[in-house]
């Protein structure tokens, strides 16, 4: 295990109603199941803690789903048992994701209370029509009243999420929305271009023509919304992901991109460890809400035993480790470096074939990628337009 310590993200898989474009794991019409379920997710927690009890904790993300769905007393039951069942980092970094419609001045000033100290509030669109469309719980004058509670009962970090090249939607309607963000002091974006999944409802009412949709214009949007965020200060560390400074930066999402360990806690969950001596392993939770509380509500270990926690798990071998480095780490602003590459897998990163077949000499050539070096590394970077081209450079390797 590593020395830096450990995040825990934990999942909370209940929703109201699912969004039209929304593929992640959530099941709405499970309200009876709250409260079996945090007693479940507070004994998954405490088997984990004791794994990795001599592990420092140092970021916790909570995420759905919708966890805001949880009343303030579950909440704290959860918070008091990650609290006392693990050692908290000094510099400890904590999210909770909300849905606007969820927000309250006494749920906010809880979280204020807490160890809580950063909120990610999902916003998508201030647009009436667009929220109605996609199916938002929450239409634009109640997330508009969120985000002034948030920010005058909140002293924490704020991120708010903001989906582009939603349909129908214009460059003029997304500078609004962002606009109107910007007016609430947000520390950090996270900036989303549309997927339209397949599976989801989205897709089948694009597939049949019922939604009008042009993924070039969707495109032309979100590339719009990434410049104007630029433009106001905001700087784009990741993909996705726009801070005003590096302390506003997430360092829950900063532990996947840099593949660090991390353990995954509630139905649907994922955690991955990676070792040095051995194959690194990631582990993914049952989806099926009921087995998941079975399993961990009336869970003993010396009854059970841990080999039959209701899981999937996946081995990764060197090489997908070395492929997952590479994919993660360019899409971050600072690019992959030469150091972590070489002291993680332990051979020179010339070795590798996008370097050693100069494809990656080719992309700097043609302005996709860069080289930078400082006093004691070397960052290998994909430019703006270079990232928009990922995957094609994901295929030399």
């Amino acid at each position: 295990m590593s020395l830096n310590g450990i995040s825990l993200y934990i999942h909370i898989p209940f929703c109201r109603s699912k969004c039209i474009y929304c593929d992640f794991f959530s099941r709405p019409g499970y309200e009876n199941y709250f409260e079996d379920y945090t007693e479940a997710l507070c004994n998954e927690i405490v088997f984990y803690s004791s794994k990795y009890c001599d592990t420092v904790l140092n970021t916790l993300y909570i995420g759905g789903g919708t966890p805001s769905l949880l009343s303030i007393e579950l909440l704290q039951k959860i918070f008091s048992c990650v609290q006392n069942n693990f050692k908290i980092s000094q510099s400890f970094e904590a999210t909770i994701e909300l849905n606007p419609d969820d927000v309250s001045e006494k749920l906010i000033s809880f979280l204020q209370s807490s160890f809580i100290n950063r909120i990610s509030l999902g916003i998508q669109s201030l647009k009436n029509s667009t929220l109605k469309l996609i199916q938002r719980r929450a239409d634009r004058k109640t997330s508009l009243s969120a985000l002034k509670i948030i920010s005058e009962n909140f002293s924490k970090k704020i991120s708010v999420d903001l989906i582009a090249g939603l349909p129908y939607e214009t460059k003029d309607d997304i500078k609004k929305n962002i606009d109107e963000l910007l007016s609430f002091n947000p520390g950090h974006f996270s900036l989303y271009s549309l997927c339209v999944e397949e599976g989801t409802k989205l897709f089948e009412l694009i597939e049949n023509k019922k939604i009008d949709f042009d993924y070039d214009v969707s495109d032309e949007v979100y590339l719009f919304a990434k410049n104007y965020l630029q433009d106001n200060g905001f700087v784009q560390y990741e993909i996705s992901n726009y801070s005003k400074d590096k302390e506003n930066q997430s360092r829950h999402n900063c532990v996947y991109w840099h593949l660090e360990n991390y353990i995954g806690c509630g139905a649907g969950a994922t955690g991955s460890f990676f070792y040095r001596e051995k194959k690194s392993e990631r582990y993914t939770n049952t989806s099926d809400i009921q087995k998941y509380i079975s399993y961990w509500k009336n869970f003993s270990e010396s009854r059970n035993g841990c080999f039959q926690i209701p899981l999937e798990k996946e081995i990764i071998d060197r090489k997908t480790e070395e492929f997952e480095f590479f994919m993660m780490n360019f899409r971050l602003s600072e690019g992959v470096s030469k150091k972590r590459y070489e002291n993680r897998f332990c051979k020179q990163i010339e070795e590798v074939s996008v370097f050693r077949n100069k494809v990656f000499e080719k992309w700097v050539k043609d302005g996709k990628a860069e080289i930078k070096k400082t006093d004691d590394d070397v960052y290998y970077v994909l430019t703006e337009t270079g990232r928009l081209f990922l995957n094609s450079l994901l295929e030399e390797f």
